[in-house]
């Protein structure tokens, strides 16, 4: 990991192959119990109620809470129907997922999907949407994952155009292609590797992390990309560390924080802080495998771990935290281990906490934690 700008993905993939035991999520709450500590300087509370909110979704990513209410989730899909085993193929099956009040359904389809075939009956993980706004003038702003440059784009076919890119579903406008940004500067010097994650607005753009290209990119409605930030690797023991950032949240005051995934390794992950005029900083350390982060209603951070254990081996429960955003204290938000394979985190105006669940595949899961 600390040595190869694309193998962030791999690793995620692999852990999903190698079949960790998990605790299934069932449909309706579930009430948690306390957990020992585990994950370094935090501190635990003592439960979290978490609810199955939908099913089925198909290799889900981020979540976006709404601001009337309800929520969106992006859904990278499961690539092209009947592709053969071990090549990659391109489909229109990533998609935005609503939830609102009763309503659950899709409403936004045939976004572009990519995913190596596999054998019947194995799960599929595709790239495609990644994480979703709405967009002003009707419909959503969708970040595409790809893991790749313009070439492997390119030979990907038809129908590859959005993937590694910001665009819009209302027209399929690209509006900033940070595969493009990243094949034709490669900014930190490392591997061309571009594989955009999460975003947020910012002024009349984005802001958008490419955990591929260990950057956060500036997009702007012109269609102009610049780099933001680079992160720093991290000087770890055992060797430096690509920081790999992942999630992303921005304050009304323009401070922006950023999750850092540094290396996969336990106890590695950083939440950066960079206020307006400043450069990053780092707010918390001591975390896991941070895969997103959201702001909550008091302008605290909840961050989400993708795996509480070393990436290099078999998946372990997903964690919750809550950090401070002035003081950087972290406390555990117990789940019960019902966390696998999370990817996307979003709180809402009532302050409940969604989670994208099971994301390895097309049996994937909204669930609602209420602490």
């Amino acid at each position: 990991m600390a040595n190869s700008r694309s193998s962030w993905t791999k690793m995620l993939l692999a852990a999903g192959a190698a079949g960790a035991v998990v605790v299934p999520l069932t449909a309706g709450p579930v009430q948690a119990h306390p957990q020992s500590h585990r994950h370094g300087h935090t501190h635990t509370r003592t439960e979290a109620t978490v609810t199955v909110v939908a099913s089925h979704l198909k290799n889900p990513r981020g979540v976006t809470a709404l601001s009337h209410g309800g929520v969106l989730v992006a859904e990278a899909g499961a690539g092209l129907a009947g592709c053969p085993v071990d090549q990659a193929c391109v489909g229109a099956t990533g998609s935005v997922y609503k939830v609102r009040g009763s309503f659950r359904g899709r409403v936004a389809t045939g976004l572009a999907s990519t995913a190596v075939g596999v054998a019947p009956g194995a799960p599929i993980s595709a790239s495609g949407p990644s994480d979703v706004v709405p967009d002003r003038f009707g419909g959503y702003v969708v970040v595409s994952g790809l893991g790749g440059t313009t070439e492997s784009r390119a030979a990907l076919g038809e129908g590859a155009g959005t993937l590694g890119t910001v665009f819009r579903t209302r027209d399929g406008k690209v509006l900033a292609d940070l595969t493009e940004h990243e094949t034709r500067l490669n900014p930190d010097g490392g591997d061309v590797h571009a594989n955009p994650w999460m975003l947020v607005r910012s002024g009349c753009g984005y802001l958008v992390t490419d955990a591929g290209a260990n950057t956060v990119v500036r997009g702007d409605r012109d269609g102009t990309t610049s780099t933001e930030f680079l992160l720093p690797k991290n000087e770890l023991p055992t060797g430096a560390a690509e920081s790999v950032p992942t999630g992303i949240a921005r304050a009304a005051d323009g401070t922006v924080y950023v999750a850092d995934m540094s290396g996969g390794q336990v106890g590695a992950s950083r939440i950066w802080k960079v206020a307006p005029g400043h450069e990053p900083e780092v707010l918390a350390t001591g975390m896991t495998n941070l895969i997103d982060l959201d702001l909550d209603r008091d302008g605290d951070l909840v961050a989400l771990s993708y795996s509480s254990g070393a990436l290099a081996g078999p998946p372990q429960p997903g964690v919750l935290f809550d950090v401070d955003a002035d003081t950087g204290a972290v406390t555990e938000i117990p789940t019960g281990d019902r966390l696998t394979q999370p990817t996307g985190v979003a709180v809402d105006r009532h302050g409940k906490v969604y989670v994208t669940n099971n994301t390895l595949g097309t049996d994937g899961q909204l669930v609602r934690v209420d602490r």
